[in-house]
């Protein structure tokens, strides 16, 4: 290709449609990229530098502060920037502050910086799933987000990887991150013409997504808070369980394995079938595989490992299909304010999910990390039931 593709008449043609898509699953891949190397890099840059772990703590919740301060105001700054400048905005905010990490050493720089990389994730996060979900079929909406899952959890993967490969000393590291983040945002200014047309009136707004879509919020909030007990506390739970430390850690590959691997066949089968029935299947998987992980991790370690894959994958599973019935549900600027209220949804989830599981994985010492996560999906189960018998009776959308 060797211009920017045009937009006549307000209409995609399919081969417009496809570019826009590779641009957002490279965008979108770099994004997961920055996080998955950022969170283990500046935990091990700050631990050698003997900072607390306290101030670690909070220096990594910048990040969430970051997406929860200004994913509210995704509708205002698409107003006034236009998508496609919002996204190379977001995704230049993230490099410049990955680069400027780089040469500051200040602990506090740092926070500040870490805030704006969370700002600069949530304006990509929203309006990328925002656009995604206004320019593809009904029948291809499952498929599509869930490329866009596969992309966000390979970057996650490959950032670790990333890190084996430069190291973690010095500012090479930064650079690297940087440099990625920032080259994806080519392909975003090369399709600001194909930007679809949002009517943005309307602020993103957590109470109102539980208000209208329950079941949508249900899910989202189900895939946070379980997405940070596997992220903080499932390799602990396989040391208190008798795992040596390297083995405790691949319980967590074999998670991030399903998430890579089951969103897109997740994706296609929710585009074949009733996609509320999907959430109710998903989550009552979610629901069975903690105690036959937990079962398996104490009799025959290495026969969890499926368990652990098909879990990750069905539990993330949540977002994919909850991300597609929000396009399903919204048009137009409320699709961008919902998609905001999605976002903050999961990252409130983020941040109450670790001290949470915490709390359970020291009350039942070391089942209560698996009974927290089983009660949550029966929760979330419990919650999908009541809003089908409600819509059963009033078929109104939500």
């Amino acid at each position: 290709m060797t211009g920017a593709p045009s937009l006549k008449d307000g209409i995609l043609s399919p081969g417009q449609v496809r570019w826009s898509l590779l641009a957002h699953y490279a965008s979108s891949m770099s994004i997961g990229l920055a996080v998955g190397g950022f969170v283990p890099l500046i935990a091990v840059t700050l631990e050698a530098r003997q900072v607390d772990t306290v101030l670690i703590g909070i220096n990594s919740a910048m990040t969430s502060l970051g997406v929860l301060v200004v994913a509210p105001f995704a509708t205002a700054i698409v107003r006034r920037l236009g998508a496609s400048p919002a996204m190379v905005a977001g995704l230049l905010v993230t490099a410049a502050s990955a680069l400027a990490m780089a040469f500051l050493d200040s602990l506090w720089i740092w926070m500040v910086l870490r805030f704006l990389i969370g700002a600069g994730v949530a304006i990509h996060w929203v309006v990328s799933e925002t656009w995604m979900n206004a320019i593809v079929s009904e029948r291809r909406r499952g498929l599509v987000m869930s490329i866009y899952i596969t992309s966000i959890a390979s970057g996650f993967a490959l950032g670790p990887i990333i890190l084996t490969l430069v190291g973690t000393d010095g500012a090479l590291p930064f650079l690297v991150i940087a440099g990625v983040t920032a080259l994806t945002a080519l392909p975003m200014a090369l399709i600001r013409k194909l930007a679809p047309s949002l009517a943005l009136e309307t602020r993103g707004s957590v109470v109102r997504l539980a208000r209208e879509a329950p079941t949508i919020f249900a899910a989202v909030l189900t895939v946070g808070l379980v997405d940070a007990a596997f992220f903080t506390f499932l390799p602990i739970y396989g040391l208190r369980v008798g795992m040596p430390s390297e083995t405790a850690i691949t319980l967590l590959t074999a998670v991030f394995a399903g998430n890579v691997a089951l969103q897109i066949p997740i994706g296609w089968i929710a585009d074949r079938v009733n996609r509320r029935t999907m959430l109710l299947v998903l989550g009552t998987i979610c629901i069975i595989c903690p105690g036959l992980a937990a079962a398996l991790l104490s009799a025959d370690p290495l026969a969890a490992y499926p368990v652990l894959f098909v879990w990750g994958g069905c539990s993330f599973g949540l977002y994919t299909v909850g991300v597609t019935m929000l396009g399903e549900r919204y048009r137009g600027g409320e699709l961008v304010a919902a998609n905001a209220a999605f976002v903050m949804t999961f990252e409130l989830a983020n941040l109450v999910g670790p001290p949470m599981s915490g709390w359970a994985i020291e009350a039942w010492v070391p089942m209560g990390l698996m009974v927290y996560m089983a009660m949550i999906a029966v929760v979330f189960v419990g919650v999908s039931l009541i809003r089908g018998w409600m819509r059963a009776r009033d078929p109104a959308p939500s």
